[in-house]
């Protein structure tokens, strides 16, 4: 009788053991699930179209709000470079008035700005700008801005709130930055009066250096 107790008291711990699942295997199957998920989550990743891949903008540059896509690849290669003749154009002015112009060959050396109401280095570069203005007369510097990518009336109104007096124009349809492969803002050119190029600055200048560069170009015209 002491035999068969000892046989029924094994045969029931053995019973009671055999619907647990050990922590090895416990383990092993969390494991296997985070391999796959891992998997999985790379190969959606890599699925995506070239369309729907995040790029890094070229610049500081952040994106106007009412957008959804704005080209901020830098700007066309071998177009409108130092030592080439300046693309000519005429636009509106930003405020209606006369047209704004580069020419072939101008009176007075000419200093070129594009930039957009949203961009932050081009909003931070105005009181430089404005700073140029008053310190050559129109007959020595001619200064020209050209806003594109942006609306008219956000673009008027920063103008107006930064008190800009030098000709602006409205670029619509992105026709002049095309023409000078400008693709992301704010880019400067300096223009000769014989209308050659030749200084170009993409993003945002080293004031020192503008500075000199304008001061150069105007002593030696």
């Amino acid at each position: 009788m002491f035999s068969s107790a000892m046989r029924w008291d094994r045969e029931r711990s053995c019973g009671s053991d055999a619907g647990r699942i050990s922590p090895r295997v416990l383990l092993g199957i969390a494991l296997l699930a985070l391999i796959l998920w891992g998997i999985v989550a790379a190969v959606v990743a890599g699925s995506g179209s070239p369309e729907t891949q995040i790029v890094t903008p070229t610049t500081a540059s952040r994106l106007p709000p009412s957008s959804t896509t704005v080209d901020l690849r830098p700007s066309v290669p071998g177009v409108a470079v130092v030592g080439s003749k300046a693309p000519a154009f005429y636009v509106p002015n930003l405020i209606p008035g006369e047209r704004v112009a580069v020419a072939s060959s101008n009176t007075a050396p000419t200093l070129l700005n594009f930039w957009a109401s949203w961009c932050i280095p081009c909003r931070e570069e105005f009181p430089e700008l404005r700073s140029l203005r008053k310190q050559y007369s129109r007959s020595e510097l001619s200064m020209v801005g050209i806003t594109f990518k942006d609306t008219r009336r956000e673009a008027r109104q920063f103008a107006e709130s930064e008190e800009a007096n030098w000709q602006i124009g409205f670029d619509a349809d992105g026709t002049v930055a095309g023409d000078y492969g400008v693709r992301a803002a704010p880019q400067t050119l300096l223009i000769d009066k014989s209308g050659v190029i030749v200084r170009r600055w993409y993003g945002r200048p080293n004031t020192s250096e503008l500075n000199i560069a304008v001061r150069d170009l105007v002593k030696g015209t």
